[in-house]
């Protein structure tokens, strides 16, 4: 068997998930100035965020192996490795809730609707029949990660009793489309591979390219006409990931699907260093 490259590894163990997860929990951070949260908070957003994705992983490797999904080098990793990934699963789990306890009993309340919206991605799993894009799937699964990622950095901000204030937050919606669209763009690139329909490799890209210049669109408006000076970077932060994945989208053909994953984990890391730079200069 074929050596793997050392930069696939993070996708193949989970970790690309909870890195950008953390990435983007700094950002918001900064973006809302919190100076003040639990310790364990990011070690229990990475743990969460892995453990689904492992989940998630094992789950479709099965489904594959029952011939009701297709196959992915990722999937096979996870089923090769079943038995070491599902002790980690559990001990992830048992870590994530002795974390929970020393949470404030009210984040728990206002995560609740965050685990209905992972439950509904579980679900789609075993409902699709796995010949296409499975858009409600993704939906469910781009708003768990964008509001699962920023609720508890909410609670410690200054709206934590009005649950109302994070659900249309600005930036959390922007960044649930961003999520959806990342791993949206994952799908439409691995189906675009499978099709020898010209016309639907076609609409594939037209629909995702439209798609990620609306939002990059959308989030040049928002930090231009909308935003204060943090939420105007936070809203090029945005504007960066949208583009970085539309020319990924672009030259998708020149790259393999194994590094085209990797490369939708890098539009998503690639803002923080341009978050970083805009923040800094401001302060100085």
């Amino acid at each position: 068997m074929a050596r793997r490259p050392v930069w696939l590894w993070p996708n193949l163990l989970s970790l690309d998930a909870p890195l950008v997860a953390l990435a983007w929990f700094w950002i918001f951070k900064k973006t809302w100035l919190i100076r003040y949260y639990h310790d364990l908070l990011p070690w229990l957003l990475a743990v969460v965020v892995w453990c689904v994705c492992v989940a998630d992983r094992l789950l479709a490797e099965r489904m594959a192996v029952m011939g009701s999904r297709h196959q992915t080098p990722r999937h096979a990793f996870h089923g090769r490795w079943r038995a070491p990934f599902s002790v980690l699963l559990v001990a992830g789990i048992l870590a994530a809730v002795v974390m929970v306890l020393y949470q404030p009993i009210a984040l728990w309340k206002n995560a609740a609707f965050i685990v209905l919206l992972v439950g509904g991605c579980f679900a789609m799993a075993f409902l699709e029949s796995g010949g296409g894009v499975s858009y409600t799937k993704n939906i469910l699964a781009g708003l768990a990660f964008g509001y699962g990622a920023t609720v508890g950095l909410h609670f410690y901000g200054p709206d934590s009793s009005d649950i109302r204030s994070f659900i249309g937050s600005r930036e959390v919606i922007a960044f649930s489309v961003l999520c959806i669209l990342n791993i949206t763009a994952i799908d439409h690139w691995e189906q675009s591979r499978r099709t020898r329909d010209t016309g639907e490799k076609e609409a594939y890209e037209t629909l995702l390219a439209l798609l990620l210049i609306v939002l990059a669109g959308f989030s040049l408006f928002l930090a231009a006409f909308r935003a204060d000076a943090y939420r105007r970077h936070f809203f090029y932060a945005i504007m960066i990931a949208a583009g970085s994945l539309q020319l990924i989208n672009h030259y998708r053909s020149r790259f393999s699907l194994d590094a085209l994953r990797v490369l939708a984990d890098v539009a998503m890391l690639l803002p923080v260093p341009v978050f970083h730079l805009m923040v800094e200069f401001q302060q100085e």
